[in-house]
């Protein structure tokens, strides 16, 4: 009786025991477990901190603003990673002229590069946007269409396409056209889909940095209830036209002072 008694505690010693070792194997997993995130946690956190540290001075000495050598153009690289390359300066008022060129954003690619892309590629400028007036007058056998610019018409040419046919487009570089309906409209309908956009006449141009086509608007117009139309583009001015374009464009840092761009030189002469 009592060799029976000391087995079963044998047994029920060794069942503890094991359970015990097993539980520590338990904890001791866990612990290496929450030891190995710490450090995963750790080390990204250390990363990013030194990815901090080392681009934080390359933006603070790099902003500022540039002039071309041998040029009056001059770039502004503000601190809010916005940019204005100004235009050349007059010496005489002879031509209309927007002061600067270009806008957008810019930002540090690396050490020695800086990337430019203008506002167009990221947001729609005001020039596109018309103001359309609908009116019925005149012979009704027409289509009469008037565009109005805030200054005098820039160098383009007018292109207005009907109910998506090639063969039923015209264009002209007047402001103010009549067209027969039976020509370039439906004949059993009176709903007629109707294109604009601009040409820019770079005709002589040797480097042309801004836009050349300019799509205005394209819908549905009842040409029967309203037969002429006036387009009216308030802000399709010098600067909107002019405005050049720069889709993610590479500068070259030359040291803290001197940048490289499209082959010229570009000096700091002062903070933005």
């Amino acid at each position: 009786m009592r060799q029976e008694l000391f087995r079963i505690l044998e047994k029920f010693e060794h069942q503890q025991g094991v359970q015990c070792l097993w539980s520590l194997k338990r904890l001791k997993l866990t612990i290496m477990r929450k030891l190995f995130f710490i450090l995963i946690i750790t080390n990204l956190f250390i990363s990013c901190s030194i990815k901090k540290v080392q681009k934080e001075p390359v933006f603070k000495d790099i902003s500022g603003r540039y002039k071309q050598q041998n040029s009056s153009l001059k770039l502004d690289l503000n601190t809010d990673n916005t940019y204005k390359l100004w235009n050349h300066e007059q010496t005489q008022c002879i031509i209309e002229q927007c002061e600067y060129t270009s806008i957008g954003k810019w930002s540090v690619l690396a050490d020695n590069l800086i990337e430019i892309t203008s506002e167009n590629y990221y947001k729609k400028q005001k020039g596109y946007k018309y103001e359309l007036k609908k009116e019925n007058k005149f012979s009704q056998d027409s289509l009469y269409i008037k565009v109005v610019f805030p200054y005098d018409l820039p160098p383009v040419k007018l292109n207005f396409y009907f109910n998506n046919y090639v063969s039923k487009s015209i264009t002209t570089d007047e402001t103010y056209i009549v067209i027969p309906k039976s020509k370039y409209l439906f004949k059993k309908s009176s709903n007629n889909f109707i294109a604009f956009n601009l040409d820019a006449d770079i005709a002589g141009t040797t480097i042309y940095k801004s836009r050349i086509l300019f799509d205005i608007f394209s819908e549905y117009f009842d040409t029967n209830k309203y037969n002429f139309l006036t387009i009216n583009l308030p802000y399709f001015d010098v600067c909107f036209f002019e405005f050049e374009l720069y889709n993610q464009d590479y500068i070259y840092i030359k040291n803290k002072k001197t940048l490289i761009w499209n082959g010229n030189v570009w000096e700091k002469i002062g903070k933005d």
